[in-house]
């Protein structure tokens, strides 16, 4: 395994790096004991920047919050026999436990600004195995919207992200911890609705192959009702209903979190009418985290 090495940084130079978070995802299941996951990247991002040091290791801001990227930093010192002198330091406004990709957007910044301090450069395929020996992974860092195996890193397709689609994010309360879920109880689910996955499936890949906004939403949509057989969200049913009627796509959901999403196309200029619809429906049972733009994946100069 090879790792290009491009000129080094000179000592006093900071690198900056982010990646963005997702609304769960558009599509995620099993089919015949494949998981994956189609990803749902937003424009909101976590930052990280790194510094060489004088002393040995890595000094991490905050280090209690980041020990999920203490463990990435030392998978990749092992894979590409690297020493670190560094200090770095993490910002990000991705919300934690809602499954919104919040520990995949740290990890993906932070290693990104790692390697290209030492002067290693990760293809997506390596740096998609460094996430996945950590933890479960929507892989954010593949270019455009990316159909991955989330446990294992495996790249299996990749299609054009859609323009001028948004986002609005509703959080139904709580948190979940990826790494303890359930995925057993998931896959027995999924087995018992082959069809209904492989169908999700094609229509997600075939919507955003033909910037079919309405089959990547339905696609999305049906994920998002299997899902409740694995993680409820009681208020699915009357948001979908509500954000239909007055003009949304449909509703994508985080698989493993706890956050739901309205798709709507950006042309329409329904952010208003829809916080209006969930604030009459809804009122206190759900909570608004914010409206983004579903974009393509990448990892980022700061």
């Amino acid at each position: 395994m090879s790792y290009l090495r491009t000129p080094t940084f000179s000592n006093d130079q900071a690198v900056h790096s982010k990646a963005p978070g997702t609304c769960g995802e558009l599509v995620q299941g099993s089919i015949d004991g494949q998981d994956f996951l189609v990803n749902c990247p937003v424009d909101l991002y976590s930052q990280a920047v790194a510094r060489p040091s004088a002393y040995a290791g890595l000094s991490l801001h905050h280090a209690e919050l980041h020990g999920k990227v203490m463990q990435a930093a030392q998978v990749v010192c092992s894979i590409c026999g690297i020493e670190l002198h560094h200090e770095m330091r993490i910002d990000s406004n991705i919300p934690r436990g809602k499954g919104m990709a919040s520990s995949t957007a740290d990890l993906t910044a932070a290693v990104e600004a790692l390697c290209r301090s030492c002067a290693v450069s990760l293809s997506d395929e390596q740096l998609a195995r460094v996430l996945t020996a950590v933890e479960p992974s929507d892989c954010v860092h593949f270019p455009g919207i990316a159909h991955v195996n989330h446990l294992n890193g495996e790249l299996l397709d990749m299609m054009p992200a859609p323009v001028g689609m948004r986002v609005l994010v509703l959080d139904c309360g709580g948190e979940v911890d990826t790494v303890h879920f359930d995925r057993e109880r998931a896959r027995a689910v999924y087995r018992r609705n082959q069809p209904a996955i492989r169908a999700a499936l094609h229509l997600v890949k075939l919507g955003l192959r033909k910037s079919d906004d309405r089959a990547v939403a339905t696609a999305a949509t049906l994920s998002s009702k299997l899902s409740q057989e694995i993680l409820p969200k009681p208020q699915f049913d009357e948001l979908l209903a509500c954000s239909r009627e007055h003009g949304a796509l449909g509703i994508n959901c985080a698989h493993s979190g706890t956050v739901l999403g309205v798709l709507y196309r950006e042309e329409d200029h329904l952010t208003d009418v829809l916080m209006d619809c969930v604030q009459n429906h809804l009122g206190s049972s759900i909570t608004v985290q914010g409206d983004y733009r579903v974009i393509a994946g990448g990892r980022y100069a700061g």
